[in-house]
Parts: structure tokens; sequence; C-alpha cells
């Protein structure tokens, strides 16, 4: 039992010191970053013209760089934020053409926690 415990503090400091450690899932609990970095991808669907989606919450960084992009069917930006060090609250919503929306999560090695929620009308 004492190896499995050595081997799982090993495993969680190599990666603490390579991408980080993210504990939760986005958009359904809060997220905490202990030295993320990376690149993550959420996807949300429109199925009628002027349906608007999008996420809403807050971030509270400690350190590092996290930026958030929603992304139309296109590709093109249509909404983003940044957050800087300390506490922000958050909202990005979409309103367009039926299609893909995508949720682009941007960190560079963030500490912190992430809490959003989708949202949709």
């Amino acid at each position: 039992m004492r190896l499995l415990a050595v081997a799982l503090a090993l495993v969680l400091t190599l990666m603490y010191f390579t991408f980080g450690v993210r504990v939760g899932y986005v958009t359904l609990m809060p997220t905490y970053l202990f030295n993320a970095s990376g690149t993550n991808h959420y996807s949300y669907q429109i199925y009628e013209a002027g349906q608007t989606v999008g996420v809403e919450g807050s971030c509270a960084v400690r350190s590092g760089e996290l930026t958030l992009r929603l992304l139309d069917p296109n590709g093109a930006q249509v909404a983003g934020q940044a957050c800087p060090k300390g506490k922000w609250g958050l909202k990005l919503a979409a309103t367009g053409d039926p299609g893909r929306y995508t949720l682009e999560i941007d960190m560079k090695k963030v500490s912190g926690v992430l809490d959003l929620n989708e949202t949709r009308q």
C-alpha cells in the first residue's frame, strides 16, 4: 500500500510539472487548476437560427494566464475574455446560425478555480 501511495505521489508530481493537474469538469462543477497548461475545447450545438448559447460563471486565478474564447461554426471568435490574477465574473454568449459553437479555454501555467455554467435561450 505504501508503494502505491508513493507511486501516486510521483505521478501527480510529474503531471504538475509537465501539463498540470485539473480536478473537476467544466460546466458541470468547479474545476480546480494546478499549474495547468494547454487548450481545452467544449462544443455546444444550436439547432435553430436565433438561439443563444454560451457560458457564465467566475474564475479565480492565483497565477498564470487563462483565456476563454467562444467560436462560431465557421471558427470566428464571437466572444472572449481573459482572466488575469484575481477573481472575475465571466459571461460569453453567441446568437447566430445553426451549428456547432466551441468554447476554447487556453491555459498557461494556471493555478486557481474555474466555475462555469452553460447558458441557453
